[in-house]
């Protein structure tokens, strides 16, 4: 399941009418982008707001090779704070604290409103502008740790490379398991198991190997929604397989709405078919930067997204190794800047920055 929110770096801020602060989901994009990047872009967003918190060094962006106009984010910040009757530093917490909301409803939305405790989950951050907030989102979820991988400000870069190439084809055919046609259920997932591996020979040539998969979409009968339920089997070739099925299905109500209707039959109303071809063996690589950089600033004065100020530590992520560490702290690479407050943090060997609660 996946929700998307417009709440990253480049997420415009504005007031409305009625003095209401608004962040996203329009966008500054990459050109013009945020005001500080100096390319005549004159919105405040999430970045500038975090420069004017100290969250960013201007003299390290993208690694020092970014020149950052400070002068332009404070005029545009200037824009959300004047409407508001804040000062500037304050606006710039409450563009950050809103951001962070905004992320943090729509994890719920996809966790504890389909009954799963975020509080027993690893927080990974992806983007380069993940962890300006990804501990503050952590803390309100209550997840005990955070995971910024290496490769976290190419995360989506980098997955492409290691994932499989995918497809799937689907179907609709209704189905009551009290008058199940296994015959014609197996025929519709032959035609779209044929339809996948028609991908797989074709565009996926040459792959290491391929792993079909099997489910459908089924409810109680007469209910209004379905579930995605996965087949236990690739073909229904005894009454065994069907009776397998529904006790997949019928684990699934109680897991999802805490109830259940066992007596119900149940109807099968759409068919799917999909097929991942593994393109190579290796394992991934790591990233390695060659910017050399100056000693940075011991510590830099930082403000909360709620209000509250602190000097935090300033480490390069190269320089971190497995000893732990606590914030309040920033950890900067050319890629990307990761704030901490007072979790206690560390580098695996795997290169990812780990932050623990």
């Amino acid at each position: 399941v996946a929700r998307s929110v417009g709440a990253g770096g480049g997420s415009i801020a504005r007031v409305d009418a009625g003095g209401v602060l608004h962040v996203g989901p329009q966008s500054a994009g990459a050109f013009p982008g945020p005001a500080c990047y100096g390319r005549g872009g004159t919105e405040p967003t999430l970045t500038d707001a975090s420069l004017t918190l100290g969250y960013l060094d201007p003299d390290f962006f993208l690694g020092g090779r970014m020149a950052i106009d400070a002068a332009a984010t404070r005029d545009a910040m200037d824009r959300v704070a004047g409407p508001m009757g804040m000062e500037r530093e304050a606006a710039a917490a409450a563009v950050l604290e809103l951001a962070t909301e905004t992320m943090t409803q729509a994890i719920i939305d996809i966790t504890v409103k389909q009954g799963i405790d975020p509080a027993g989950a690893v927080l990974v951050g992806g983007g380069g502008a993940a962890g300006l907030n990804m501990i503050f989102i952590a803390r309100r979820l209550g997840c005990p740790r955070v995971v910024i991988p290496e490769t976290g400000a190419t995360l989506s870069a980098a997955g492409a490379l290691i994932s499989d190439l995918s497809t799937d084809r689907r179907a609709t055919g209704y189905f009551a398991l009290s008058s199940f046609d296994a015959d014609r259920a197996n025929a519709i997932l032959a035609q779209l198991e044929d339809g996948c591996r028609a991908f797989a020979e074709r565009e996926a040539a040459g792959s290491t190997s391929t792993r079909y998969t099997y489910a459908v979409e089924a409810r109680y009968a007469d209910q209004a929604w379905e579930i995605e339920v996965s087949l236990p089997r690739a073909r229904f070739e005894s009454a065994d397989d069907v009776a397998q099925f529904r006790a997949a299905f019928d684990a699934e109500p109680p897991r999802l709405y805490a109830c259940d209707d066992p007596e119900s039959d149940v109807e099968i109303v759409g068919w799917r078919v999909a097929v991942g071809c593994r393109l190579h063996d290796k394992e991934p690589g790591r990233l390695e930067s060659t910017t050399v950089r100056t000693a940075p600033a011991a510590a830099r004065r930082i403000v909360y997204p709620n209000g509250t100020a602190a000097m935090a530590q300033v480490h390069d992520w190269s320089s971190l190794d497995t000893t732990p560490k606590r914030g309040p702290a920033i950890v900067e690479s050319p890629l990307t800047t990761v704030v901490i407050d007072e979790w206690t943090f560390f580098r695996s060997a795997a290169g990812s920055l780990v932050i623990d609660l």
